[in-house]
């Protein structure tokens, strides 16, 4: 599996090395960086997997941490991306921010983390409630009891039973579960404003905070749009199968209890439309986009439902200089000097149509050698509350072996996936 991992910077500097099966040089790394990272624009545009020499070398990005596993073994590398995105949210949610500056202040907990999380360049153990016991979080109290060399409170002790992510011994004054049904779009349109490809796919997301060993029916409407589904080990498999209802004994706190993918949706049209224009000159060029609400899109007949916190990111050439903004009609801008990016946030989406519009320029030393075209298409964010495309709801939780009153919540929001729209 991964032979050496590295926590490295965006610039290739190693806050964490961890090495697993077999030591790998740092000499190596610095190849491999200087070879394949150095030469892009920037760290994201590089290659997730990539064979180098001997090595096989497969990394994410989360923040501003690179995230690099190296294997010297026939892997596959979908299983390798997926631990590391285990170890970045295991480690996030121990230091609140995976950021250079956490990493260097929690630099002992996130070692004994790996420690713990990973044996032999294997996953181990992952279930929080049993990293907190055997890694206590970097909170106040346990510095102090770290200090006085007080044992941690509510330890599991031999108590330990055949449901390993949660502990038997938990207990709350005010019991509550919590979902959150979040559906994501993901839409490729072509220059023209034609639909090249659209999906939904789904996540319920759940917040527990129940004392005992609670189990809970979860039911839902319109399930049978799902095409493919995936769930959180605490999910009966068999119960599932035969009827449908997700049946479950929650682990304790936040966890991801249910995913899915719709079938393809013949009649899917985004609510709104986006319309980048861009054209070239010499020394620079000229950019329109306008955004409004579409006719026979999304059906948004009720008046509470609208389009928020939409954010449409421009890409630029990378000889761009300077622009000039002559142009909103809504909304705020901003231009990213190291990315190129214009970013324009209009917020919420009006009944109107709205636009922007403004000049860029190129550096003098690189204005002849610009050709037309950045080769990236401009991505969409957005999100609409209290909606979810398919109708998807949950229709009712039940808790049993638990005899307290519960207070249990449900919110739905639909928000955009993988959405751009190419710009040639």
């Amino acid at each position: 599996m991964i032979s050496s991992l590295f926590f490295l910077t965006l610039t290739g500097e190693v806050v964490i090395e961890k090495q697993f099966r077999e030591k790998i040089p740092r000499s190596s790394l610095e190849d491999f960086w200087a070879t394949f990272v150095d030469p892009l624009r920037q760290v994201q545009d590089a290659s997730n997997v990539i064979q180098y020499s001997r090595f096989a070398f497969v990394h994410i990005i989360r923040g501003n941490i690179v995230l690099l596993g190296i294997t010297t073994k026939e892997t596959p590398p979908m299983l390798v991306i997926e631990i590391l995105s285990m170890l970045a949210s295991t480690i996030g949610m121990y230091i609140k921010e995976l950021n250079e500056d956490s990493l260097r202040e929690n630099f002992s907990v996130v070692y004994q983390l790996l420690e713990e999380l990973m044996d032999n360049g294997y996953p181990l153990t992952t279930e929080m409630n049993v990293l907190e016991e055997l890694v206590p979080a970097p909170t106040l109290a346990n510095k102090v009891r770290s200090i006085l060399d007080a044992p941690k409170r509510g330890s599991r002790g031999s108590d330990y039973n055949a449901v390993p992510w949660r502990n038997p011994g938990v207990k709350y004054t005010s019991n509550e579960i919590l979902f959150d049904v979040i559906e994501y779009m993901d839409i490729i349109m072509d220059a023209e404003g034609g639909l090249v490809r659209a999906a939904i796919r789904g996540v319920i997301e759940a917040k527990c905070e129940l004392s005992g060993m609670p189990e809970i029916i979860l039911s839902l409407t319109n399930s049978d749009s799902f095409e493919d589904v995936c769930y959180h080990r605490c999910v009966r498999h068999n119960r599932y199968e035969s009827d449908r209802t997700i049946s479950f004994v929650p682990p304790d706190g936040r966890f991801s209890l249910f995913q899915y993918r719709c079938k393809p949706l013949q009649s899917l049209q985004p609510p709104f439309y986006v319309t980048p224009q861009v054209t070239f000159s010499k020394s620079g060029g000229r950019l329109n986009c306008m955004v409004g609400l579409r006719h026979g899109g999304m059906s948004l007949s009720d008046k509470e439902r609208s389009i928020h916190r939409l954010t449409i990111n421009i890409p630029l050439p990378p000889q761009t200089d300077a622009i000039n903004i002559n142009g909103v009609s809504h909304g705020t801008h901003s231009f990213n000097t190291a990315t190129k990016i214009l970013t324009w946030k209009i917020g919420q989406l009006t009944g109107n149509t709205t636009s922007l519009s403004g000049e860029f320029f190129f550096t003098q030393s690189s204005a002849e050698s610009v050709t037309e075209g950045t080769g990236e298409a401009v991505t969409v964010e957005f999100q609409i509350p209290d909606f979810t495309w398919t109708g998807v709801k949950v229709d009712s939780v039940s808790i049993l072996n638990e005899s307290y009153k519960s207070y249990k919540g449900v919110k739905y929001v639909t928000r955009a996936g993988r959405f751009i729209i190419r710009t040639v």
